[in-house]
């Protein structure tokens, strides 16, 4: 039985696929969410690996894509997209029971303005631009089990994306999905259509 409950933050803070569509839908971009990430080239990767500061994310947005949006408006308009699409009191509760961490490739700065703004908090919390680390490696699935001292049957990783959920299985961790970035994902042992869903039975 799980302990330990690992989520992912995109799938639980915005109904958007990431943070490209987001910004594809701000600055009204015709093309796909790929290809603004490919005019983006490493930028975006830079800032969430912590090797670069957001000014220099936004001047690329800026020079590569030229917005007739101000950068401060489009900014303001990005910030405002991240709310939770879950009742923080549940997750609360939930705390009461289960340990719950949070591990997400993202910009930590931003991370803290939207954690204070929403008021959402967990046991432990590990942004890749802060931790220098990204789920891509595994290391932050294997912090967060070891910061609570314990193995992988007792972690249960939650998350919309495929890619993530198959990485908690090679650790022998348990996988809860929920649609978002990957309409379906036969492997994982649980799922659930909404993330308050599942925190209801963990109370």
């Amino acid at each position: 039985m799980f302990k330990l409950v690992i989520v992912d933050l995109m799938g639980i803070l915005t109904k958007h696929e990431n943070e490209y569509s987001i910004l594809k839908k701000i600055i009204n971009y015709k093309g796909t969410s790929q290809s603004l990430n490919a005019h983006l080239g490493d930028s975006y990767e830079k800032l969430i690996s912590g090797k670069s500061h957001e000014r220099f994310f936004w001047k690329s947005i800026e020079k590569n894509l030229k917005p007739k949006k101000k950068i401060a408006n489009i900014k303001k308009e990005f910030m405002k997209s991240f709310s939770p699409i879950f009742s923080p009191k549940l997750l609360k509760k939930a705390r009461q029971n289960f340990r719950f961490a949070l591990c997400s490739n993202f910009y930590y700065p931003w991370y803290a303005q939207i954690k204070k703004s929403k008021k959402i908090d967990f046991d432990f919390e590990l942004i890749s631009s802060k931790a220098k680390m990204k789920k891509d490696s595994k290391e932050m699935y294997l912090s967060a089990m070891l910061k609570f001292d314990m193995i992988p049957p007792e972690c249960l990783v939650v998350s919309d994306e495929a890619s993530d959920l198959k990485r908690a299985k090679e650790l022998g961790m348990s996988t809860l999905f929920i649609p978002g970035k990957s309409k379906d994902y036969a492997d994982a042992d649980y799922s659930y259509e909404k993330f308050d869903d599942f925190l209801k039975i963990l109370i």
